[in-house]
């Protein structure tokens, strides 16, 4: 659903503006997305600036070992020199007197030898059905509790040179979910399949056909594809011992596919029904709620001044749907933002489900007691992207 979410984002198609009663109507319906709501409109949506910034990916892949194991995997970049943010005061006070104020930390940060470094993290986990969880792993919209599946360091990145030319460097870089090494392997995560076509299809369309052939995208390595052809093409592979023989297989001299040091049957087997049905496991609200309850102090009243904000421009309706929604992720959490819309527990208590929505049992106790659940319990709960946020505060001359 997270295309569809940032496709919300996109202007009025009259106005052409971002109108957060557009925006809001559409996560109302949607409550997979509290999760990135939660995220999303607390400061650590609002990095301080690129060298501060944690990331970690939506999609889950798989490893592949020699013996043709298999397990699956998500990245993080944990920033070495720690994660900080901005309230969303203090970015819209930065941003008046300078929209690219991270480009222009970034360059300079290098340019002084501050190189900037981030630790490649990665999560493992075994490549099966794991009922034990209450979500399903290859859901987007979740994270893996650390305290589960530990991060465990495997490299770092280090930027120590800023580029020569902005567009040939940076505009023309082509990333893209398809391009693989060996070792790496698509996982069954719906999203993931889907990229794996839209965005290679993207950039021959943005770049051109031949776009992994500009020096920015074309592997250090050598490689032989027998593609020739199409707009802009400049490099012709070598045709092995017969130039005449462009196509393989061929008996005659011409290049022949390499032997992948890969496995024809991997993973686990896989019995079912293909179905257009919702997953099993939604589980919408438990682990926004857990963010919110992990977050500091003045992240929260970052958070719940931003949401207030924007959810106050939707209709009266749109607001409490969202004000239930939060309610359901944490009791504290929605009684702020109600407070602020001037929506109370009693007004939304008796809303009914979405239906698109199926419930757990779980979630229909917590509507049951709408409003007296308690906070989440986040003990022991070592949460992605929760790691200590230092607060950057616009110095005030």
């Amino acid at each position: 659903k997270f295309p569809d979410v940032i496709h919300s984002l996109k202007p009025d198609p009259v106005t052409f503006r971002q109108e957060p009663a557009r925006i809001f109507d559409f996560m109302s319906q949607t409550p997979e997305s509290m999760h990135m709501l939660v995220n999303l409109f607390s400061p650590r949506g609002i990095p301080a600036n690129y060298r501060t910034q944690q990331g970690f990916g939506v999609n889950t892949y798989k490893w592949v070992n020699a013996e043709g194991l298999t397990h699956l995997v998500k990245y993080h970049w944990i920033p070495k020199a720690g994660v900080k943010s901005l309230t969303e005061a203090d970015a819209a006070a930065i941003q008046a007197g300078d929209l690219g104020h991270a480009s222009k930390d970034l360059y300079e940060a290098i340019e002084n030898g501050d190189y900037p470094e981030w630790e490649l993290r990665v999560q493992l986990m075994s490549d099966d059905e794991h009922p034990e969880l209450d979500f399903d792993p290859l859901d987007d919209t979740k994270v893996w509790p650390e305290n589960q599946f530990p991060p465990k360091t495997v490299g770092t990145m280090v930027l120590n040179r800023n580029v020569a030319n902005h567009f040939n460097e940076n505009e023309q870089i082509a990333f893209g979910t398809g391009v693989l090494v060996d070792g790496l392997d698509f996982s069954d995560d719906k999203m993931l399949v889907g990229r794996t076509f839209s965005y290679s299809d993207t950039q021959r369309y943005r770049v051109g056909p031949n776009y992994l052939q500009l020096p920015v995208n074309q592997p250090k390595a050598p490689v032989h594809t027998n593609q020739q052809g199409g707009q802009m093409q400049y490099q012709v592979d070598s045709t092995g011992g017969n130039p005449h023989v462009n196509y393989e297989p061929s008996i005659t001299g011409g290049l022949r596919e390499a032997q992948y040091p890969t496995h024809d049957v991997q993973g686990p087997e896989i019995v079912g029904h293909l179905t257009r049905a919702r997953i099993p496991r939604t589980n919408d609200y438990t682990q926004a709620g857990q963010r919110y309850q992990l977050m500091e102090q003045w992240e929260k009243d970052d958070l719940v001044h931003n949401l207030v904000d924007l959810i106050s421009q939707a209709a009266r309706e749109v607001q409490e749907r969202m004000v239930w929604h939060f309610y359901l992720c944490d009791d504290e959490l929605g009684a702020r933002i109600g407070d602020g819309l001037g929506i109370t527990v009693d007004e939304v208590r008796d809303l009914p489900p979405l239906a698109s929505q199926t419930l757990s049992e779980d979630e229909l106790e917590r509507l049951k007691n709408l409003g007296a659940n308690g906070p989440r319990d986040v003990t022991d709960l070592v949460m992605t992207h929760c790691v200590p946020n230092e607060r950057v505060v616009l110095a005030k001359d």
